[in-house]
C-alpha cells in the first residue's frame, strides 16, 4: 500500500515537476522496485473507492454531515470552499481528513488537546491513502446530498437578479458581498445565539442534526419577509 504520508510526498513532486520520477530516483535501489510496484497498484485513485478501512481501525469516522457539530462543520466548509488554503492539495486533504477522522474515544468533537491532535494526524498519515480517500469521498458525497438537495439554498444560495437593490451602487454591493463572505459563519452563529455572545461556544457545539432544520426554517422565513418588503416597496412607488 501507499501510506497517506507517502501520497503527500508523491503529490508534492507531481505538483512541482509534473512527474514523480525524481521522487522514485531518490529512493535506495532496494526500495525503488517496491515503490514502483506499490505506486502502480495504487494510482490512479478510483472515484468510488471500496475499502474496509482496515488501516483506520481505532479511529472514529464522521462521514455524515449530521454527525458533525457546527464548529466542526464550519472548519470543514472553510477548507472545502477555499477559505483555509494550503500549499499543496494533498495537505488540504489531510486537514480535511483530520476533522472527519477522529480519535475513537471522542463522543463529541474536541480538538483542544494538541498532543492528541498530533497523534491523530500521525494515525492518518500512516494509514492507506486509499482508506483515507474512501472516507473523504463518502463524506463529500453525503455533503453534496445534504447541502445541495435536502437543504438546498439554506447555506449556499445564489441571489436572484431581481433581488438586487437597484438604489445601491456597485461599490456598495461589492462591500456588502465582501462583508458577507468574511462574516458569513460568524453571523450565523450570532443569529443562532440571538446575539448573546456568552452562548457562542454552546452554539458551536450544537449537532448539525439540530442546526440544519433550524437554519432551513430561518432561511425560508427570511425569504418570505424579504419578498414582503419588496412588495411593500413596490406599492409605495405607485
Amino acid at each position: 500500500m501507499i501510506t497517506f504520508r507517502e501520497h503527500i510526498e508523491i503529490s508534492k513532486y507531481i505538483e512541482k515537476n509534473n512527474t514523480i520520477s525524481e521522487y522514485i530516483d531518490k529512493q535506495t535501489p532496494e526500495k525503488r522496485i517496491d515503490l514502483v510496484r506499490r505506486i502502480a497498484e495504487t494510482y490512479p485513485l478510483k472515484k468510488d473507492i471500496d475499502s474496509d478501512l482496515k488501516t483506520l481501525k481505532g479511529r472514529s469516522i464522521s462521514d455524515n454531515v449530521y454527525r458533525l457539530v457546527l464548529g466542526q462543520f464550519i472548519m470543514i466548509e472553510q477548507i472545502i470552499t477555499g477559505k483555509s488554503t494550503y500549499e499543496y492539495e494533498a495537505i488540504n486533504d489531510l486537514e480535511l481528513a483530520k476533522l472527519i477522522i477522529r480519535p475513537d474515544h471522542h463522543d463529541v468533537f474536541d480538538n483542544g488537546d494538541d498532543e492528541e491532535e498530533a497523534h491523530n494526524e500521525q494515525a492518518i498519515l500512516n494509514a492507506s491513502v486509499q482508506d483515507v480517500y474512501a472516507v473523504l469521498q463518502k463524506f463529500l458525497k453525503n455533503r453534496d446530498l445534504v447541502l445541495f438537495e435536502q437543504f438546498k439554498g439554506v447555506f449556499y444560495e445564489v441571489p436572484d437578479e431581481e433581488e438586487d437593490d437597484e438604489d445601491s451602487t456597485e461599490e456598495e454591493r461589492t462591500a456588502e458581498s465582501l462583508f458577507q463572505q468574511q462574516w458569513y459563519w460568524y453571523s450565523m452563529v450570532r443569529m443562532l445565539a440571538k446575539e448573546d455572545i456568552t452562548k457562542y461556544e454552546e452554539i458551536y457545539m450544537l449537532n448539525m442534526s439540530t442546526v440544519m432544520p433550524e437554519m432551513s426554517y430561518l432561511a425560508q422565513k427570511n425569504k418570505i419577509e424579504a419578498a414582503r418588503q419588496r412588495q411593500q416597496q413596490a406599492l409605495s412607488k405607485l
